[in-house]
């Protein structure tokens, strides 16, 4: 039944609850902290029409310092920063044509790490398959909506000093990092990573030092050609 299958994707989405109501909070602070004049409306239709957390977290700095982004730069880094979503799209390439067009662009849409773990282990068939994974990226969805309009109105009414709080999606990476590290095949790809960002990074703070926000692109852009170059080697050490 219909119920059934919205009752156990609400269950398991609930580790998600907790996760994106609090990093979603994380972010509406940070966003309303930082471009005061935004609000809790416009931190919602962000959240709605972006939902990528590590996009938004960097997406603040962007909106705060406009005139030091292009649109084009704007575009490439989304790309960059998002492009693992790329990855998680590949097992349901075949089952999506199979869907209504509105539901499939949905489900494209509305894919984050978090949706993509609980939907890869569906336990239905056919038509109640895709009720189920449309109620876990709509459940998540709703989530990171909720968490985000919190903590912008909340970031409205906070008085002392939240530096510092930009540093939460970081902290939840470096977590993910060191899990996946535990795997040796992923150490080679994270040590090459973080090299690479570091010379980047050193190379604009000496060289370039009013630019240094700017080292983001450059630094995906060399990590992306490592990955590619070295990747038939990647694959014969694992």
């Amino acid at each position: 039944m219909p119920q059934s299958v919205v009752r156990r994707a609400f269950i398991a989405s609930l580790p998600v609850l907790m996760g994106y109501l609090s990093m979603g909070a994380a972010w509406g602070v940070l966003f309303t902290t930082q471009v005061p004049q935004a609000g809790a409306v416009t931190a919602g239709v962000v959240s709605a029409a972006t939902i990528s957390g590590s996009m938004q977290f960097a997406a603040v700095e962007m909106v705060k310092n406009a005139a030091n982004y292009s649109l084009g730069l704007i575009a490439l880094l989304a790309i960059l920063i998002n492009i693992r979503y790329c990855a998680y799209g590949l097992p349901f390439i075949e089952e999506f044509k199979r869907y209504p067009w509105y539901l499939r662009w949905y489900l494209v849409f509305a894919l984050t790490d978090e949706t993509y773990a609980l939907q890869i282990q569906c336990p239905y068939r056919d038509a109640e398959r895709r009720r189920y994974l449309f109620y876990i990226a709509f459940f998540d969805e709703c989530y990171w909506i909720t968490g985000s309009v919190i903590g912008a109105a909340a970031g409205k009414l906070i008085t002392f000093d939240t530096t510092g709080i930009d540093f939460s999606m970081a902290a939840l990476f470096i977590v993910i990092l060191v899990d996946q590290c535990r795997e040796k095949s992923n150490r080679i790809p994270a040590i090459a990573g973080g090299v690479i960002t570091a010379v980047v990074w050193g190379m604009f703070f000496f060289f370039l030092p009013g630019h240094v926000n700017k080292m983001l692109f450059p630094a995906m852009a060399f990590i992306v050609a490592f990955l590619l170059l070295t990747r038939k080697k990647l694959e014969t050490a694992q």
